[in-house]
Order: structure tokens, then sequence, then C-alpha cells
């Protein structure tokens, strides 16, 4: 059985950049079919960049990829790597916790 604390997380191994992507961890099945929902910040891919250098972040499913170097923030809140919410992950075609895949930092 998987995991089931309500968001995915990437940290970069030199620090200072956090992307989290949550998931309704009350929804079952837990699993795959769990929706995308906004986190406690509103968004629902919540990007944190203080590490003083851009960084890159990949995240993809089986048809959309968004990838790309991540500005400073705490949230980051521009450019192609930014935090964004349910509705606008939904738009690149993530709608559940399955369809994160290939989640990855640096």
């Amino acid at each position: 059985m998987p995991i089931n604390v309500g968001y995915i997380e990437g940290t970069a191994a030199s620090g200072g950049l956090v992307v989290r992507i949550y998931y309704d961890a009350t929804a079952t099945p837990v699993g795959p079919t769990q929706p995308l929902i906004n986190g406690p910040r509103g968004f629902c891919m919540d990007v944190t960049n203080t590490s003083g250098q851009s960084q890159r972040v990949s995240v993809s499913n089986a048809g959309q990829t968004i990838s790309a170097n991540v500005g400073q923030g705490d949230p980051v809140t521009s450019g192609n790597a930014r935090s964004r919410t349910a509705a606008q992950m939904a738009t690149l075609g993530f709608a559940t916790r399955g369809d994160v895949q290939d989640f990855s930092i640096g």
C-alpha cells in the first residue's frame, strides 16, 4: 500500500528547494485515483526556492511535462516552474495522484 501523507515531495540535495504536490489523503481507495488538491498555501504544486540559485524541476505524466528552472521565492509565483493551483494543474493533465510521474529535482 502506498504511503498516504497527502503530498508528494521532492527536495534538492543542495538544500533550499522544496516542491510539494498535494492530493486528497481522505479519498479512497488510497493510490493513484486520489485527486490533486490545493495545499495550505493555496497551491497544489507548491514550489519554494530559497537556495540563492536557479534549480531544475521536472514533473511529467503520460502526455505532459513541466520542466524548467525554478526561480527564487517562498512560494515561487512566476516562471514556468512556478507554484500552481489544482485547477491550473488539471489544465496541464495532472488531476490525480497517479498523474504525477517522473518527478525529479536537479
